[in-house]
């Protein structure tokens, strides 16, 4: 806990307790901290909070890009990626919403950057292509 801002929340922070800097591949949740109703959520035990790998997030832009022609924003693919996390240990009968938001077309550089040139679409082409359907 820190503070950022003038407001204390929880805080990416060194051993001094300064601000640390933060990384995502996703440039929106880049971010060293929460708002503080993100604290005073997880403090009542309301809200859990997990975190997803930059490789676990591209997992899941992936899945759902070839699995249901839907591309998700990069932000939205954190959430996607913990899903899939979370179903592995679902009975059958449970169901996982996940709300969307943002696009992931303009992620696409980004992706391919981190996966290489055919990483959305497994072939040479317009990486467009594996979001229409």
């Amino acid at each position: 806990v820190g503070v950022l801002h003038g407001s204390m929340s929880y805080l990416l922070q060194n051993d001094d307790g300064q601000v640390a800097e933060a990384h995502s591949i996703s440039a929106g949740l880049d971010y060293p901290g929460v708002g503080p109703e993100h604290s005073y959520y997880k403090d009542a035990g309301r809200f859990e909070y997990v975190s997803v790998t930059d490789a676990e997030a591209l997992e899941g832009f992936q899945a759902l890009t070839r699995l249901e022609g839907i591309m998700p924003a990069l932000e939205s693919s954190h959430a996607v990626a913990y899903a899939m996390r979370a179903a592995a240990r679902m009975k059958k009968s449970q169901v996982v919403v996940i709300g969307l938001s943002g696009r992931g077309d303009k992620d696409v550089h980004t992706v391919e950057q981190a996966l290489g040139e055919h990483a959305t679409n497994g072939h040479h082409g317009n990486a467009h292509e594996a979001g229409r359907s």
